[in-house]
């Protein structure tokens, strides 16, 4: 079962909806296999089983509940300070790193259609020229941010993730690499 839906996506990573764009059906799919994508990432395979088999028990444990919904915690520095989870609230906004990475994957799979001939831009009348590549850039920088959070979090919480520990050296770099607009 998916951590977030269709209403994590508005603001800065809008994705419209209506009735009429035919898009719930596609963006849930979406969700559905981008989410166990970035988790396993970000985990490691080992950590990924284990959230996802502790999250669907009856009554998950409270380091499944806490890695998903936030918690605050002492950091390896001796701070305190709060992780905010996978999954979080902003005054009534949702957000969460999730979301973030599908709406990336949702912008750069529909900036083009494909048709008989290639793929084209779609050409709007009235409506200038432009391309989604500053929105996915804000949104992949801001998951970025909360992806090394999330590594704060779990190193600084190795005795309820031990399996994070040894997978930590091989994440995927690119995972927590800002972009910009240049690809530089």
């Amino acid at each position: 079962m998916a951590t977030i839906d269709s209403t994590y996506f508005f603001g800065n990573t809008h994705i419209p909806q209506g009735s009429a764009t035919g898009v719930a059906g596609s963006l849930q799919l979406l969700i559905d296999s981008k989410e166990p994508e970035l988790l396993e990432m970000l985990f490691g395979y080992e950590l990924y089983k284990a959230y996802t088999t502790g999250i669907a028990a009856g009554s998950p444990d409270a380091k499944w509940i806490s890695l998903r919904d936030g918690k605050e915690y002492t950091n390896r520095q001796g701070y305190l300070t709060k992780w905010k989870g996978l999954k979080f609230t902003l005054g009534t906004s949702k957000k969460s790193l999730i979301a973030n990475y599908v709406y990336c994957e949702w912008m750069s799979q529909n900036a083009t259609a494909s048709t008989g001939t290639g793929e084209k831009v779609p050409n709007n009348q009235n409506a200038e020229n432009s391309t989604p590549a500053q929105k996915i850039v804000t949104a992949w920088n801001e998951m970025v941010k909360w992806n090394l959070e999330l590594f704060e979090y779990l190193l600084s919480n190795q005795t309820d993730y031990p399996e994070f520990l040894n997978y930590y050296g091989r994440v995927p770099r690119n995972i927590v690499a800002p972009i910009n607009t240049l690809s530089i």
